[in-house]
């Protein structure tokens, strides 16, 4: 019997199938994927507010000494009938000073939220990568010092417990999910207002409006996703992921501001059913191709290029020709 012949066992499967699940969960946790763009977007504008606020608390504390220094020297200079030459240079530079303060609290003015680069986001995810990949080396590395320390039963009872972690989970994939926005973090950045660049898609080739009155917004999601549930449809699939419907819309620039866990319930704004259902093995919500059916009270158009060619069927060969 040869080596390829031979089959690993249950045990060495399930084991191997749970490492792998723990892999893809560690990577997704450690390359900062967890945070969404938004709450990344939030944070930076939180940051530049915070450091405005610091900038103009600074510079009034500042004018307010410098005023009541230059108002202490002019109550000494009327009370003794004028200032001594180091007196009157102190007064010249307090004056100075103050001015000075109220410039750059008028250059300062109010707080106003500018777009960010998306190169700064990208660093800021850089960065929570990099303290989340450095946490996970050190369990690795206080298994190291402890077997050259201590003993080698570290390095067993270490790996005993990881393969028992692994196989534990064995064939269940953890959900790779991104983390809703902080409440504390939604309240102090509530100026901040995010809206979908829908109109940028708005342009398409003419389709009729829909009878019931919805928004232009709500008719061209609808319709998207009736064309991205009549394709999964004739692929044989009973319908689509709301995760997948998400990222096909952000790859052509909307719904930039939704995270996977909102986007069901902006699904369900537009009336589009959404329930849990299972795609290729992954069960999640989604929009099935009955649901929609039943929901649009006709079947679900195919986009135009979609439409099979039913002229070109071969015709059977006919008896005597």
């Amino acid at each position: 019997m040869s080596a390829k012949d031979i089959k690993p066992g249950p045990l060495i499967t399930r084991t191997t199938a749970g490492a792998g699940n723990i892999a893809v969960f560690l990577a997704h946790w450690a390359g900062g994927h967890t945070i969404s763009e938004e709450e990344l977007l939030r944070r930076i504008v939180k940051a530049r507010a915070e450091a405005h606020a610091e900038a103009v608390d600074e510079h009034q504390r500042e004018a307010r000494r410098a005023h009541r220094r230059a108002t202490k020297l002019r109550r000494i200079a009327a009370e003794d009938g004028g200032l001594v030459p180091a007196a009157q240079s102190d007064l010249n530079r307090a004056e100075h000073e103050a001015r000075r303060h109220e410039v750059a609290l008028d250059a300062l003015g109010d707080f106003v939220i500018r777009d960010v680069d998306p190169g700064q986001i990208r660093h800021r995810r850089a960065r929570t990568a990099a303290l989340r990949c450095t946490l996970l080396t050190l369990p690795l590395t206080g298994v190291i010092a402890g077997t050259w320390l201590l003993d080698g039963v570290v390095l067993i009872v270490s790996t005993l417990g990881t393969a028992a972690a692994c196989f534990a989970r064995g064939n269940r994939a953890f959900e790779l999910t991104v983390r809703p926005v902080p409440a504390e973090l939604l309240a102090a950045t509530s100026r901040l207002a995010l809206e979908p660049a829908e109109e940028e898609e708005t342009e398409e080739e003419p389709e009729e409006i829909e009878a019931d009155d919805l928004g232009a917004w709500r008719q061209t999601l609808r319709r998207f996703v009736e064309h991205a549930v009549a394709q999964a449809h004739l692929a044989r699939k009973g319908g689509v992921l709301s995760v997948d419907l998400l990222q096909r819309l952000q790859a052509s620039g909307l719904h930039l501001d939704k995270t996977p866990e909102a986007f069901p319930a902006v699904l369900r704004s537009a009336d589009i059913p959404v329930k849990k259902i299972s795609v290729d093995g992954t069960k999640a919500l989604g929009v099935q191709y009955t649901d929609l059916t039943s929901a649009l009270g006709r079947l679900p158009h195919l986009p135009v290029h979609l439409v099979p060619d039913l002229t070109q069927a071969k015709r059977l060969p006919q008896r005597g020709a």
